[in-house]
Formats: structure tokens, C-alpha cells, sequence
């Protein structure tokens, strides 16, 4: 699975570097803005869970270029994973956020994806 090397195998991540997608509201919350975060990647400080992620990671989390099939896997897999119960994310939900963000190049920040 693409998020295991930072996530780690039990969706805790590592503290301080990579958030848990474990019970993340950024996981279970808004559809739209964790399919841009898989999109196009997310760079920053941000809290996750009550805890500030303050120091940015080595590496930001990247965009994984996949289609909207497998954009919609991804979100779904982890939103009903790692104890995480919510609903699944479908390819047209994908294709409207890729619509909506048509030309964008660059990594998300927790700051634009708030807005």
C-alpha cells in the first residue's frame, strides 16, 4: 500500500514527522480535501488528532499520479482501515475535485485545504 512507509502498518504514523491517518479527521472528514491531499500531495505543519506536526517531514507527502479508479481506492481504503469506519469515496467525487483543480502543480498545505 502506498501510505505504509509513512503511515506505518498501523496507521500511527511516526510522531512528530507523519500524522496518523488513524482516526484522522483529515481521513474520516471531508472527502474532497483527502482526494486532494492524495492528488496532489500535502506539505506542512499541521495538527492531526489533537497533536501539531510541526517539523516537515524529509519528504512531503508526494501526489501519487493514479486515475480516478484508483484515487477513489485509495480514500476509501484507508477511510474504512486502521479503525477508521467512513463511507467509500467514489471515482465521480474524483473526477470533480481533478475537474476543480485542473493545472494545479503543487503540494497542498493544511492552511489551503482549511479554507
Amino acid at each position: 500500500m502506498l501510505c505504509l512507509n509513512s503511515h506505518q502498518p498501523t496507521g500511527l504514523g511516526l510522531p512528530g514527522m507523519y500524522p496518523p491517518i488513524a482516526g484522522s479527521e483529515w481521513v474520516t472528514g471531508d472527502t474532497a480535501t483527502l482526494i486532494k491531499i492524495v492528488m496532489h500531495g500535502l506539505t506542512g505543519p499541521m495538527k492531526v488528532n489533537g497533536q501539531d506536526f510541526t517539523q516537515v517531514a524529509p519528504i512531503p507527502m508526494p501526489p501519487m499520479g493514479l486515475d480516478d479508479q484508483q484515487m477513489a481506492d485509495v480514500p476509501t481504503y484507508v477511510r474504512s482501515n486502521f479503525g477508521n469506519q467512513s463511507r467509500a469515496v467514489k471515482p465521480a467525487e474524483v473526477k470533480a475535485v481533478r475537474d476543480a483543480s485542473n493545472g494545479r502543480c503543487t503540494f497542498w498545505t493544511p492552511e489551503e485545504l482549511r479554507k
